[in-house]
């Protein structure tokens, strides 16, 4: 059951080439209690599996600190450091002794973040820090990282020590947010989306209630989470092109009143093996996570990523159309060929009840917002599907993994640069399962 299946939202209606069409209008994704406060130093840990501790990800990309931005004196990952948190200095990033972890995310979230306040607010942004850290252990469940655990007492570790040091440096001390790295494990443990999605619930809210038991804070703490990508590599012991974990992860971002805010889908970055991230992509990544904490923490955007909201189902002589209205950040939306290679049909497919295929004749772009799919059979009651086009193990990736070609056009503007590679940084639609209820009329969504 996804959470597109299950938001019953407001409902109007309007008729375009002689089709009824039917506009959900989507609700905020997620409402916070108290509105995100920044401190002079605020903690954002790197939490979940290996791609939060940068594995493989070398030789590293951030060797020197130009935004001001603090570790602890045990390094971006203190365990490895014989968790000294006596003192802060300078965040740069390091290969870990045993030379498997290299550049983490949150260097770039941090630096991203950091760049962007400065060009809006300089004074504020010289008051202004991150203190860092990367916490996370590879290869596990989520259920290995929330409270109770070893992993989850580095961050209370981190909470007591960053108020400690701050309080000494008479400096206001809070946690906004942490990253979110984490699914692979639970997909190929065959997890169901709703067993996931209740324990992330749970891990955000016992992170925010002790979080504000050891700051005092009364602002929420935010998940600036992903989308995983990389479930065909786990083809072997899960063999599906359904991934679970990623619907999972895009109906909690979608959800009301939820504080899991998907920054990006993975499936545009590059991978050093098929799991994991090369040091230019890791970098990236963060970056992607710090442009929509700038967004949300300063900008007060309530963020959503791009997904279906509306359709119509119509006739074209003997073929069947489904014009399909998107939630667009920046449109308008476009059919990325040459950063993503087709997998065919851009990424989307139809299937009926029973999971079997439907032929789609053509998938085309119909105006700034929205996806018109030509197909042969009548698809009401079908579901239209992203980026599950193929079933079999493959490495994860922009041109051999789980994929689609469909983006908006932010990176018309919001660039990047790392090792003098300039970056588009385009919103990428996640994976989704969209019902298409009905064809003469809207009906509410429902569970399966």
């Amino acid at each position: 059951m996804t959470m597109i299946q299950r938001i019953v939202m407001k409902v109007s209606t309007c008729f375009r080439t002689g089709v009824l069409f039917c506009l959900l209008m989507a609700g905020s994704p997620y409402g916070f209690a108290e509105k995100p406060v920044l401190t002079d130093w605020n903690y954002l840990p790197s939490y979940g599996q290996s791609l939060s501790v940068g594995w493989t990800a070398k030789p590293v990309v951030t060797t020197e600190q130009k935004n001001g931005n603090l570790m602890f004196k045990g390094g971006v990952r203190p365990f490895e450091g014989g968790n000294d948190r006596s003192a802060v200095i300078p965040l740069v990033e390091g290969i870990s002794p045993d030379g498997a972890r290299g550049e983490t995310p949150v260097s770039g979230a941090a630096g991203n973040f950091m760049r962007l306040l400065k060009k809006r607010d300089s004074g504020k942004a010289s008051n202004v820090r991150f203190l860092c850290s990367a916490d996370g252990v590879g290869g596990v469940s989520i259920g290995v990282l929330s409270k109770g655990n070893a992993p989850y007492q580095r961050i209370l570790d981190d909470l007591t020590a960053g108020r400690e040091l701050a309080s000494k440096a008479g400096k206001s001390f809070s946690m906004p947010c942490f990253l979110w790295t984490q699914g692979e494990t639970d997909q190929q443990d065959r997890k169901t989306g709703e067993w996931y999605k209740e324990k992330m619930r749970a891990l955000i809210q016992d992170i925010d209630a002790d979080a504000k038991a050891v700051t005092g804070q009364k602002n929420d703490v935010l998940c600036f989470g992903y989308q995983v990508a990389s479930h065909l590599n786990y083809f072997a012991q899960n063999p599906t092109d359904y991934p679970a974990i990623a619907v999972a992860q895009l109906d909690l971002a979608l959800e009301k009143d939820s504080r899991y805010i998907m920054t990006t889908p993975m499936y545009h970055f590059s991978y050093s093996d098929g799991v994991h991230l090369t040091a230019p992509m890791s970098r990236l990544y963060g970056e992607y996570a710090g442009y929509v904490m700038y967004k949300v923490l300063v900008e007060g955007v309530h963020w959503k990523p791009i997904h279906p909201v509306a359709h119509a189902v119509g006739r074209k002589g003997k073929d069947w159309t489904v014009d399909v209205k998107f939630f667009v950040p920046v449109p308008p939306l476009a059919l990325d060929t040459k950063t993503i290679l087709d997998p065919g049909n851009y990424g989307f497919s139809l299937v009926n009840g029973l999971g079997e295929p439907l032929e789609i004749k053509s998938v085309t772009l119909n105006g700034r917002d929205a996806v018109r799919i030509i197909t042969s059979s009548d698809p009401s009651g079908c579901h239209l599907r992203y980026g599950m086009t193929l079933k079999e193990k493959l490495p994860s990736g922009p041109r051999t993994g789980a994929r689609g070609c469909l983006r908006d056009s932010q990176g018309e503007k919001v660039k990047t640069r790392i090792q003098d590679v300039v970056y588009r940084m385009d919103n990428w639609c996640p994976f989704f399962d969209y019902p298409l209820d009905s064809r003469n009329g809207m009906n509410k969504t429902k569970s399966r």
